[in-house]
């Protein structure tokens, strides 16, 4: 009996053995870059025939009122996460992590809870602060409910990291697809029956973003009852901060020109900044995608391949290139053509925009291996710097330049940022971080646990 037992024992092991070297295995390159990639280009697509149907039918100043409702929630959103949806992508990636996967599932959805709500009182009090006045011509309600939709950022993008840290891509991906989908779907439908006005619109994007919540959740599969600790969201604290200190100083040097913008530019004038932000979005959003592959790539990695590294960085900026190149050249024919001749006056920002992806792309790459050596401040500082520079420059920008001075502002800011992380060397970083780092148990040293309901061992991730 002692032998049979000592038997299931060490099937057990050995099968949590192989899973572990699987998720720690070394490959010859990062996996799925090239789905999430194709899923970029995807949304890019989508959200560029939505803004073609919002900008012709809102015209500039019913898009520049679009932005004003829909900007700022969203900035706040981001803001309040508190990085715990990048902070799960690593700690889940650690080998440690696997032994209370349950309680950093659950920490982190009552964390997002939390935040959320707070995020959104912020938000609403913001927008109705500055922005809201009836001469704008949108619904109250939307308006509000808008303002509500950091709580739903916060459970979403938590949800979902779930699924980068489990190394489901597919899911993830599908997911990341679905808001435009819906978007899309629901501004046709709108045209379809009726005028697009700025409140269908809204409200498309309302449905969109509820569809991506109710997904992620489901998605996640949460097979346990509820349970967290004290420890594993004070882990998902502590680095998300850190952490997001990143994510927020990127997201800020990307979506400050806007709320800039909002607050000292008619309403016309911003929209015609957000056809140049539309048409340029194709670089920006593609130069981003290998680098939320990288960071989950190698935060999995025990022995990280500096030759993937080095490709992944040098074919990224060599199709940008190529991208921006072509952009660029159509752009003054593209825009007034698909757009609308009333947005002639987006064609020089959007140029000054293409040209600056390659340079973003860069810069959020070398901050994602940062972030997987476990030294996001490393990379925060290089960030910061951006930060800084873009909210002292860019007010004397706008007032001088107009919304090319903003685009300008955003090339040099993406440049500056870089350099300086170019300059830090990140993959030394993370080479040394995991040289430094303790070795990681052999799967025989994981603790036993009861079984999950899909029978796996519950200090196995999925």
């Amino acid at each position: 009996m002692a032998e049979h037992k000592e038997t299931v024992l060490d099937i057990r092991r050995f099968r949590a053995g192989n899973r572990h070297r699987g998720r720690h295995r070394l490959v010859t390159g990062v996996p799925s870059v090239g789905q999430t990639s194709a899923t970029s280009l995807a949304i890019v697509a989508l959200g560029a025939i939505a803004g073609v149907i919002v900008g012709r039918a809102l015209g500039p100043h019913g898009r520049g009122v679009y932005a004003i409702a829909t900007v700022g929630p969203t900035f706040i959103g981001v803001a309040g996460t508190l990085g715990v949806e990048e902070a799960i992508v690593y700690l889940a990636g650690r080998v440690d992590a696997r032994r209370s996967d349950g309680h950093l599932i659950w920490g982190s959805l009552f964390i997002a809870l939390g935040l959320g709500s707070i995020a959104t009182a912020v938000s609403i009090a913001f927008q109705f602060g500055l922005f809201w006045k009836p001469s704008l011509g949108v619904s109250e309600v939307l308006f509000t409910a808008f303002a509500c939709q950091p709580l739903q950022y916060a459970l979403t993008q938590v949800s979902v990291a779930h699924l980068r840290a489990q190394a489901r891509y597919a899911a993830w991906n599908v997911l990341r697809v679905l808001v435009p989908i819906v978007y899309l779907a629901g501004l046709l439908l709108v045209m379809t029956v009726g005028t697009l006005t700025v409140n269908a619109a809204i409200l498309c994007l309302l449905v969109g973003n509820l569809a991506v919540l109710i997904g992620s959740l489901l998605a996640v599969r949460v097979a346990r009852r509820p349970a967290t600790s004290r420890a594993e969201m004070g882990r998902l604290l502590s680095y998300g901060w850190k952490n997001h200190l990143i994510t927020m100083q990127t997201y800020a040097n990307q979506q400050l020109d806007q709320v800039f913008l909002a607050a000292m530019v008619p309403a016309a004038a911003l929209g015609q900044y957000t056809i140049a932000v539309t048409y340029a979005s194709a670089g920006l959003a593609l130069g981003q995608a290998p680098a939320l592959q990288m960071y989950s790539h190698f935060s999995q990695q025990e022995n990280p391949d500096r030759a993937a590294y080095r490709r992944l960085v040098v074919k990224t900026l060599l199709i940008l290139g190529g991208i921006c190149l072509a952009s660029a050249a159509l752009a003054p024919f593209f825009i007034p053509f698909v757009f609308g001749a009333s947005y002639a006056a987006a064609v020089p920002p959007a140029l000054i925009l293409i040209l600056s992806s390659p340079l973003l792309s860069l810069g959020a790459m070398l901050s994602a291996i940062w972030k997987s050596a476990g030294k996001p401040l490393t990379a925060a500082k290089g960030q910061g710097i951006g930060l800084i520079l873009t909210v002292v420059t860019l007010p004397a920008a706008i007032i001088y330049l107009g919304i090319d001075g903003a685009a300008i502002v955003s090339i040099v800011v993406y440049g500056v940022v870089a350099v300086w992380l170019w300059r830090s060397r990140p993959f030394e970083g993370l080479a040394a971080a995991r040289k430094a780092a303790p070795p990681a148990p052999m799967p025989a040293e994981l603790p036993r646990s009861e079984p999950h309901r899909d029978g796996s061992a519950a200090a196995v991730t999925r």
